[in-house]
């Protein structure tokens, strides 16, 4: 029995295939379904409920055939090749013949529509499903082409992803040298995306390739890297897989106290954040370290416990590894029939699984079984086959495991000379293996690691002692700018209002009613307030690049809202001047005999991409080829239509309709704007053409609304002689009417 570290490297390629929630989220996009009215959006929400009901498999598949249905009537190359794709990957392990016709007929879409990021996404997942299927040849085909068409197009982090696989599934079959050369690819890969956790996950895949070349300190020092960048990119799952793997190390150079501390440290974790699939590697992993100390009770006892961690899902191959475990122990308490069931199973499923590790170890164990059993050409036979895998696979732990049993099996029979001949290549190889050299330096490697941090971690409190005194003293800099920049801009304004009120004062004996005095006064105040703003809003960009230099998120809150209040009020005054004008009576209105239907039909077709932004469709009923004409201001009535179709696709959800029609009756003509939004109560209607008049509904993604424009709607209809009326009831939709007689 022996530890492993390279079991969890590949279940966490496969998570690359999707995470599962819980129920509740299935639950969730069922209800997205039935409120989806596109079939993109259908076939999107079907696909990510296949990958929530895992549990299902025929649930699974369901859906995925929906989508599949869905998406041979669309249009979309996307969406109709990732539903012939994802049906494929589930439908894989049912039917792997139709599933692979409808796998290769989505990539070969996305090739021919030249969308070759998902192409090679397509070659990956397509390859990690044969590679489940347990088709390896197959799978490295597909990852090679996802390897060399993503590196061609420069698609990350796919290609890298690719080349990880790739080593992943060489190292497994224990062809370590190409494994090391598509392991370095991967990393290479990856630090030209910068990508911090895919580089830590590549250095990590290179430390396991040393390790089983007993390389240790070559190993310990990718480890050490991989860990760095784990805890760098906040990858819990990537630093629980590499604290495994150095407790692997030690273990390999007889420290079994400090593999035990690793593994622990690990094990927490993985409790902590309900990951399994590691817990399970782990228990396997410390039941070999109770077992070498002696204790095969609880050795047994963490078997078991991974044994009875279900990832017959995320890895099927999962299980030859405590099941060699038992065997393992079960030979050396002599219980030989047990066993040999135990290790029968584990090479079967080894085999299956082309795991070149546990296939040597197993067929090692297997030997010393049969050399108890007093059948020494068997045992030869397995001995020779798991010395011919370590050998063939350069895993030299395996090598010398097995060198080790043919020696004691050859002595046991009094075979003296090939006794001699294993005792002799075992001795070689162990020296080799554990020469002071490589443990000397792995053991300083690890100190010089531990010196190093602990320098670093000095370094950065007196970085940031230094850091915070001068972030106070920058505060306090930054509130006097502050405070100055509050006095200048009160200066500014008190001087302009000042001189608002001297003049004001001067006309106050000419004006005859208080109405035109109020209009007056709002005009003035909003057209010379338009300097000191416009002034303000141009020093901006020289406070933001104080706060971009400072660290005091109050300063850049407060410019922030500075330039927001800045701009707003600039707005509100453009809407101040236009209903000063109305009111003055000053609007220059050209009133000309207009076609309603042209004028309608092409102020709502402006609409088109805002509204598609939110999903929502404006139906045009508008007929064109009708000629309706009133005498109205083109310019005017095109503004008060942009209002309320504005405000039409500001209250409405996603995905819901706007219709507008133009409709004519005896004596007028009616332009009609309805949407599908909140309504409006009866109450709130009696206040709604008022000015600054607040809605209890509110946009539905906070877009801006000051409350100004259907007051100024109203102003320019009644200018123009026509009529505004709003018809609404809560939860109904609401309907605008503009009403123009004939001309």
């Amino acid at each position: 029995m022996k530890s492993f570290n390279h079991l969890l490297t590949f279940i966490a390629l496969l998570s690359g295939l999707g995470t599962f929630a819980q129920n509740s989220k299935l639950d969730s996009l069922k209800i997205e379904l039935e409120q989806a009215e596109s079939d993109t959006a259908k076939i999107s929400i079907l696909i990510d409920m296949a990958y929530e009901a895992h549990t299902q498999k025929s649930e699974r598949i369901g859906y995925a055939a929906q989508a599949y249905e869905l998406g041979r009537n669309v249009e979309s190359v996307k969406h109709k090749s990732r539903s012939e794709l994802i049906l494929g990957i589930f439908y894989a392990s049912t039917d792997l013949d139709s599933a692979a016709d409808l796998m290769k007929k989505g990539t070969k879409r996305y090739l021919e529509n030249e969308l070759y990021k998902h192409a090679v996404n397509a070659y990956y997942i397509v390859g990690v499903t044969y590679e489940i299927e347990k088709l390896l040849d197959t799978a490295i085909q597909h990852y090679i082409q996802a390897y060399e068409l993503g590196k061609e197009h420069e698609v990350l982090p796919e290609y890298g992803n690719a080349a990880y696989a790739l080593a992943n599934i060489h190292n497994i079959r224990g062809r370590n040298v190409e494994a090391l050369k598509w392991a370095i690819s991967a990393k290479e890969a990856y630090e030209k995306g910068g990508l911090t956790k895919q580089v830590s996950q590549a250095h990590n895949q290179i430390g396991i390739i040393y390790d089983q070349k007993g390389l240790f300190s070559e190993a310990l020092d990718n480890y050490l890297k991989a860990r760095d960048l784990a805890i760098q990119a906040e990858d819990i799952e990537g630093e629980i897989l590499i604290n495994n793997n150095i407790g692997v190390i030690y273990d390999n150079m007889n420290n079994p106290k400090q593999a035990m501390e690793y593994y622990s440290n690990a094990l927490e974790k993985s409790r902590i954040h309900n990951m399994e699939a590691n817990e399970a590697t782990l228990l396997n992993n410390l039941s070999y370290i109770h077992l070498k100390n002696g204790d095969t009770t609880k050795s047994i006892s963490l078997l078991k416990s991974a044994l009875a961690i279900d990832l017959s899902d995320s890895y099927p191959c999962f299980e030859s590894y405590p099941l060699e475990g038992m065997g393992s122990i079960l030979l050396a308490q002599k219980k030989l029939d047990s066993a040999e069931y135990f290790l029968d199973q584990a090479l079967a499923t080894s085999i299956k699984c082309e795991e070149a590790v546990v296939i040597s170890t197993v067929y090692k164990d297997l030997g010393q079984l049969y050399g108890k059993q007093k059948k020494p050409k068997q045992a030869e036979e397995a001995l020779m086959k798991a010395l011919k895998i370590g050998v063939d696979s350069k895993l030299q732990l395996e090598t010398k495991e097995a060198l080790q049993a043919l020696y004691e099996l050859h002595k046991k029979y009094r075979n003296d000379a090939m006794a001699m001949h294993y005792l002799e290549k075992y001795q070689s190889l162990t020296d080799s293996i554990n020469n002071q050299n490589n443990i000397e330096k792995a053991t300083q490697l690890a100190a010089e690691y531990e010196f190093r941090k602990q320098v670093a971690k000095m370094e950065q409190e007196r970085l940031e002692s230094e850091q915070k005194f001068a972030d106070e003293i920058q505060a306090q800099t930054n509130q006097n700018r502050l405070i100055l920049l509050a006095l200048v801009l009160f200066i500014l304004l008190a001087g302009t209002m000042a001189r608002f009120y001297y003049v004001l004062k001067g006309r106050n004996r000419k004006l005859r009613w208080l109405n035109d005095e109020k209009n007056k006064l709002m005009g003035i105040v909003a057209h010379d307030l338009r300097n000191p703003l416009n002034m303000i809003i141009g020093l901006m960009p020289l406070f933001q690049d104080v706060t971009k230099k400072s660290k005091d998120e109050n300063l850049k809150k407060y410019v922030e809202l500075l330039e927001i209040s800045s701009e707003r009020m600039r707005n509100m005054i453009d809407r101040v001047l236009d209903i000063s004008a109305i009111e003055n009576m000053k609007v220059n209105l050209k009133l000309e005999k207009t076609n309603l239907s042209a004028l309608t039909y092409e102020s709502i077709h402006n609409f088109d991409i805002i509204a598609s932004q939110k999903e929502i469709e404006i139906i045009d009923n508008i007929d064109k080829s009708q000629e309706l004409f009133s005498n109205v201001d083109p310019n005017y009535l095109v503004q008060v239509i942009d209002n309320l179709l504005s405000n039409a696709i500001k209250f409405s959800d996603r995905g819901k309709k706007i219709e507008v029609s133009l409709v004519s009756e005896n004596s007028h003509h009616e332009i009609k704007v309805k949407d599908q939004g909140p309504g409006i109560s009866d109450e709130e209607q009696k206040s709604l053409f008022k000015a600054f008049t607040t809605l209890s509904s509110k946009p539905t993604e906070q877009e801006r609304s000051t409350g100004l424009g259907l007051s100024i709607a109203y102003k320019f209809i009644n200018a123009m002689g026509g009529e505004i009326e709003c018809h609404s009831k809560p939860g109904e939709g609401t309907t605008f009417s503009l009403i123009f007689q004939k001309a």
